[in-house]
């Protein structure tokens, strides 16, 4: 015998098994598309949605890929090094300049933290529009014989 807890949850798992769950869900409430168009968005890596430590460890990495883009100024605060000699590296070599830079950063945890304290996340992740939007995802879970509601935030960049 079937119970009908159970007949839902199967339904439930069988309508959600080619999508990226929550986050598809969140995308497609955020965007007010369906659930297939979410899913199109994210495997074109046209949004990301992420949990905050994701969205951390991407924003990490972002920040990695274009630190000769940054700012003599800023550079220079977190290098010790004269801005005028930032500069010219940067006019001389553009992107080749990166390694270099990234190994004059005195500390490169404090760089990504100064770097997302000014602009925020969305800057680095969301070039789009550089914008941050938070959603929280609220799913019931089975907890032995009882349910419980769990919450989470989810951060959402568009990207193209």
């Amino acid at each position: 015998m079937i119970d009908e807890q159970t007949l839902m949850e199967t339904h439930w798992r069988e309508t959600i098994a080619d999508y990226d769950v929550p986050q598809t869900i969140i995308l497609a409430r955020h965007l007010g598309v369906d659930m297939d168009d979410a899913q199109s968005y994210i495997d074109s890596e046209d949004y990301l949605v992420l949990t905050d430590e994701e969205a951390d460890e991407h924003v990490r990495e972002e920040i990695e890929e274009m630190v000769w883009a940054f700012s003599p100024s800023f550079l220079s605060v977190h290098t010790r090094v004269a801005e005028e000699a930032i500069r010219k590296i940067q006019e001389s070599m553009c992107e080749d300049a990166n390694e270099s830079l990234t190994t004059m950063i005195k500390d490169f945890d404090w760089f990504v933290e100064d770097a997302v304290r000014y602009d925020g996340r969305g800057h680095f992740l969301a070039g789009y529009d550089h914008n941050e939007s938070e959603e929280i995802y609220a799913s019931v879970v089975r907890d032995g014989r009882c349910y419980k509601v769990e919450q989470n935030a989810y951060y959402i960049y568009r990207r193209n």
